[in-house]
């Protein structure tokens, strides 16, 4: 088992569980919301883990096919999903359907764990014949790399938020919306359960920040004594 097929295992329980991970729930429903869909659209929900997003467009079109690497992640979803969401193991690198094959073609927080987004993406955009829309958190450009150093001590299938005019430009989109969600740090760490020594380490970043030390692009704060952070979330349509 690779190393981030183990860690979305380990996260599959909790991976829609408001209490560790409301950014996955009702933080992000805002993100296709503007979508245009169709009742005989058929949808494909790449890299879709418990099929969250495919569960909530199923409603509206013909079918939705959700996609993932991690069979924990799919038997989590498919057990709440309606008849209409076919769930199938498979690789967002290579997708395991002819070209044209989709309406929409959706995927939701995968990007900054592609080693290679372009590739990726271009598999998207093979077997879309419609629109593509593709969601994801993105780094504060005055402190990626930071970030990014510390989302992967946190979770070792993290590769690489982008910028978002990195994302626009790989996504070809002129569809853009972007907005900010304050989250409690401990549950966010709860969810991936980090090593003790990685955990403290974001932490004490985190705590530098607020005590005038350089920026991680968390954007800390206190709220009532308990640490929290900013995550930055853009949805882009094509």
């Amino acid at each position: 088992m690779s190393e981030r097929e183990r860690s979305f295992t380990q996260q599959a329980a909790a991976f829609e569980d408001p209490r560790f991970n409301r950014l996955f729930t009702t933080d992000s429903e805002w993100l296709f919301e503007r979508l245009p869909l169709a009742p005989t659209d058929l949808v494909l929900d790449v890299a879709a883990g418990t099929g969250h997003v495919a569960r909530r467009l199923a409603p509206h079109v013909r079918a939705v096919v959700a996609l993932d690497a991690t069979r924990a992640m799919l038997e989590q979803g498919r057990a709440q999903a309606p008849d209409n969401v076919l769930f199938t193991e498979g690789d967002a690198a290579r997708l395991p359907f002819l070209d044209d094959s989709f309406d929409v073609v959706v995927t939701r927080f995968a990007v900054h764990h592609f080693e290679d987004p372009q590739v990726q993406l271009n598999e998207m955009r093979r077997v879309c014949r419609g629109r593509l829309a593709v969601a994801d958190l993105i780094a504060h450009p005055e402190a990626a790399d930071i970030q990014n150093r510390l989302e992967t001590l946190r979770d070792p299938s993290h590769t690489r938020m982008l910028e978002l005019d990195e994302l626009q430009r790989l996504v070809g989109a002129d569809d853009v919306e972007v907005r900010d969600v304050h989250r409690p740090l401990e549950p966010w760490l709860a969810q991936t359960d980090p090593a003790p020594a990685a955990a403290a380490e974001i932490r004490a970043a985190l705590d530098r920040e607020l005590d005038g030390g350089p920026p991680t692009g968390f954007r800390p704060s206190l709220v009532d004594g308990e640490l929290h952070f900013v995550h930055t979330m853009a949805s882009l349509i094509a």
